[in-house]
């Protein structure tokens, strides 16, 4: 299955989506590109229609049942607003909405600009892509609704339904 999700070349990271009853419902893969990451995501039992999905602070999904509340807010090391629309600009850890169908599947594919997998030279450079793997890693959090990309602190989105960990 990961082999197939992962964009050309191999995935530099991967993760299985838990929900919050602790059970395997997706997978995303991860690549550094150019300027940013690629990441693609096969997730299924959400709710038809958009779910937020983002970047979130910590590597941690261990507490499924209270919410995945361990993987912190979002990714915002330039203390941002929220939202994709934001004319101020958006967090880094801010991503495009994906859509469920009827079958409640969604599979996605996003390019996040500002953003790599690990420290580089080049991140280390003012203004340069924010390594989103660190000690404690991160998370990638799907909500139960859709992020307006405006509305503060997470545009609308809701609980999170689902949470992947990436972490070294």
């Amino acid at each position: 299955m990961l082999e197939a999700l992962a964009p050309g070349g191999g995935a530099d990271a991967a993760a299985a989506f838990i929900n919050p009853a602790g059970k395997e419902v997706g997978h995303v893969v991860l690549k550094d590109a150019a300027g940013g990451v690629l990441m693609r995501v096969d997730l299924e039992g959400l709710s038809e229609g958009w779910h937020g999905i983002h970047f979130h602070q910590v590597g941690d999904c261990s507490d499924a049942a209270d919410g995945f509340k361990l993987s912190g807010g979002h990714i915002d090391p330039d203390s941002r607003e929220h939202g994709l629309m934001n004319p101020e600009g958006s967090e880094r850890g801010d991503l495009p909405n994906i859509y469920a169908g009827p079958d409640g599947r969604a599979t996605a594919e996003f390019f996040r600009a500002g953003v790599s997998l690990k420290a580089s030279e080049q991140s280390a450079a003012e203004n340069g892509p924010y390594p989103l793997i660190d000690d404690d890693g991160f998370a990638v959090v799907v909500h139960e609704h859709v992020d307006d990309q405006t509305t503060q602190p997470i545009g609308g989105a809701a609980g999170r339904v689902a949470c992947a960990s990436i972490r070294n």
